[in-house]
Order: structure tokens, then C-alpha cells, then sequence
């Protein structure tokens, strides 16, 4: 019988099949250049999560929960959008892990940024934003499915039973039903809830089932630390690990629930992005049962 150790490691492991095919670039002098860099430039950097300066201008994010399609996300991004987004060098898989080599973008986060901002400045801000999003916005779904930017699987670690990664999915419907972990009825729920859970339980699930419109590409963690500015411009959007094909709210609820760092975000995000009051409360629901 497999251990909880080692099942996520087999999923872990068999998160790249099928994905090959996305590398870029993937010479043997890049792949080895890459490895030598992270040996010997970048010690004198100060690492990032899973991003490793290797000079002023360059990045390697790499790790066990690194994908290929992060690297593709961006590139198509920047082929459909005038979004700034850090520039691909070359991506591959070396050992069954995933290196993305990538522009570093001259600047600092918005969350660093911020207190120092004039009124009339963050109001430009977030006029960028939306203008940003308006073209994520515009470009034409190639279908109902829920999915990546290439039509595979999705990442997001706010989504417990979704490790290491999740989908893709034919509907919205069916990307609810997965989200509620198969539940048809609150009346399948366990026994430790009472009567008014259940009731909002049950609403969540109707409001879940409702037709909604195709999705829209979605950057799916637009938090301050994600925006990078220069003065008072925007001059980097980054981390698309979590983006790709979802339902219209998906922006809104993830920027108001998925934020940690800056705690006033969630009285701000009316101003760049559109509101959808009933989705978040049915999503404040869905992380109440099924949240991390």
C-alpha cells in the first residue's frame, strides 16, 4: 500500500509526462549553462521561493512544483497581449524537474512600492491594471473547457486535493463538481454540520450548478507582490503558475480571498477589477469546506 510520502511523490514524478514537448530552447549547452550558473552565480544571490538570480538580468525558477506550462503561459501572453511579462530564455526538464530561465525584471513589487505612492499615482496604477486585464479579457476562448493556457492541466496550491496539479475539464460544471469534491447534495455531507451549514452548503452547490458564461484567461493570483512597478509604472506582471481558462469570477475571487501580504488589497481590487459579490460569498463557502 502506497504512503501519503509516497504517492505524492509518483504524482509528483508523472506531473511532466506529456509536457516535454514545451521546452524551449532546450539545447544541451542551455541546459548545462543553467546548471553551472545555479552552482556558481547564483550563491551570491539571495533566492526567492523556487526563483534563483543567476545575474542582474536573469532567473531560473525551478523546482519540484515548477511546470512547463508556466514558461508556455507567459509566452502566450505576450504573442496575444502588450502585458509585460518576463521574457523565456529556454525551458526544459532535467531529472524530472522543471527549469524556466527568464528575464528578471528591473523594478520592485507593488506591495514595496505602495506606501510611497501619491494618490494620483495609485490611481494610475490601477487604471493599468484593468487595462492589462481588459486585453487578458479579450482573447477569444477556444472552448468551454477549463484549462491552461495549452489546453492541459492547471496549478493552484490554495486548492488542497488539487496537488500537484489538477484538470483540465470540459465545463465550468464539471470544474465546480471537481471543486466540491464530487458532492451532488449537502445532504452527502458529513454529520458533524449543522442544519445552517448544510442550508449554506447547499446554496454554494446551487449557485455551482447555474450556466455561466465561457471562461476568460485569468492570471488567477494577482496580488501585490506579483505586479511590479518602476516609479509609477507597471512594468512587469509575473508568477502565471496559477493562470489559465477559468470561469468569468475567477480573477476577482482569487485577488480578494488569495492575498496574504497586503491586507487592505481587498478594498482596493473594485478598482481594476469587476465585482462579483455572489461568487466570492459562494467561494468563501467552498474555502470554508474545501479551502488549503
Amino acid at each position: 500500500m502506497a504512503t501519503g510520502h509516497s504517492r505524492k511523490s509518483n504524482e509528483l514524478e508523472a506531473q511532466h509526462h506529456g509536457y516535454e514537448h514545451l521546452a524551449f530552447k532546450n539545447t544541451y549547452l542551455n541546459r548545462l549553462f543553467t546548471r553551472i550558473a545555479l552552482r556558481t552565480t547564483g550563491r551570491f544571490y539571495a533566492r526567492n521561493g523556487p526563483c534563483v538570480p543567476i545575474s542582474k538580468h536573469r532567473i531560473v525558477k525551478a523546482g519540484d512544483l515548477v511546470h512547463l506550462t508556466e514558461a508556455a503561459t507567459m509566452q502566450f501572453v505576450a504573442n496575444h497581449t502588450s502585458i509585460p511579462v518576463p521574457k523565456i530564455y529556454c525551458s526544459f526538464i532535467w531529472n524530472n524537474r522543471a527549469y524556466i530561465v527568464m528575464e528578471s525584471i528591473q523594478g520592485e513589487p507593488l506591495s514595496n512600492a505602495w506606501s510611497r505612492l501619491s494618490e494620483t499615482a495609485r490611481q494610475s496604477i490601477f487604471t493599468q491594471i484593468r487595462d492589462y486585464i481588459d486585453e487578458l479579457r479579450r482573447i477569444e476562448p477556444p472552448g468551454p473547457q477549463v484549462q491552461s493556457s495549452v489546453g492541459g492541466s492547471l496549478r493552484d496550491l490554495r486548492i488542497g486535493h488539487g496537488y500537484p496539479r489538477f484538470g483540465p475539464f470540459n465545463s465550468i460544471r464539471e470544474f465546480h463538481f471537481w471543486l466540491r469534491e464530487g458532492m451532488v447534495d449537502s445532504s452527502e455531507a458529513h454529520k458533524g454540520i449543522n442544519e445552517e451549514e448544510r442550508q449554506e452548503m447547499q446554496k454554494m452547490i446551487t449557485m455551482q450548478d447555474k450556466d455561466r458564461p465561457m471562461p476568460v484567461f485569468t492570471h488567477g493570483d494577482l496580488n501585490p507582490t506579483n505586479i511590479i512597478v518602476r516609479g509609477e509604472k507597471i512594468v512587469g506582471f509575473v508568477d502565471w503558475e496559477f493562470s489559465g481558462w477559468f470561469p468569468d469570477y475567477w480573477e476577482y475571487t482569487t485577488a480578494y480571498c488569495g492575498n496574504v501580504v497586503t491586507t487592505d488589497w481587498q478594498g482596493l481590487i473594485h478598482n481594476f477589477l469587476d465585482e462579483f459579490p455572489d461568487e466570492l460569498a459562494m467561494e468563501i463557502i467552498r474555502h470554508k469546506w474545501w479551502g488549503e
